[in-house]
């Protein structure tokens, strides 16, 4: 049995694909919220028109913009690793799927490519991520983005080297 099945029958690794592009849309409406507090008002009949760095700059205080920008940028991101984490997601339930009796260590392991560990240190690291990226401004502290974004890309690396090693 492996770690994304349940008496339910449901495949919660999965399903951690479309949560993860949920919790990628998340960004966007931080970013909404904070032109909505700055009172500027989106045009819904052309919302990405409306919402363009050049028709935002200038109508909302420098900060709110900037603040708008780096959130926009997150979502942006985050959908950017979407292909990778479902690839890894999905290349480690086939491993586990082509794979059901392997011994890791001499026993029977129940997660052989550590599927879950690896979907929650994604969410978790993508989470710090998202934070860094939107209050980090000062130049000198964003590194702390780039080390997350590199951990978060070296997870799902590792994950399908992980998924390999079992699929041999």
């Amino acid at each position: 049995m492996s770690s994304g099945f349940t008496a339910t029958g449901l495949n919660y690794p999965l399903l951690a694909i479309p949560a993860y592009y949920v919790f990628s849309v998340v960004p966007h409406a931080y970013a909404m919220s904070i032109l909505k507090s700055a009172g500027y008002k989106v045009n819904n009949s052309n919302p990405k028109a409306s919402l363009s760095p050049a028709n935002v700059q200038g109508k909302v205080p420098d900060a709110v913009f900037s603040a708008y920008q780096r959130a926009e940028n997150a979502q942006n991101n985050n959908l950017e690793q979407l292909p990778l984490f479902a690839a890894a997601v999905l290349a480690s339930i086939l491993a586990e799927r082509l794979s059901p009796s392997i011994k890791i260590g001499g026993t029977g392991s129940l997660d052989p490519t550590g599927l879950a560990t690896f979907i929650g240190a994604w969410f978790a690291v993508r989470a710090a991520y998202n934070v860094a990226y939107i209050q980090i401004a000062d130049h000198s502290k964003s590194f702390i983005r780039s080390v997350l974004w590199m951990t978060g890309s070296g997870l799902a690396i590792y994950q399908f080297y992980k998924a390999a090693q079992v699929l041999g």
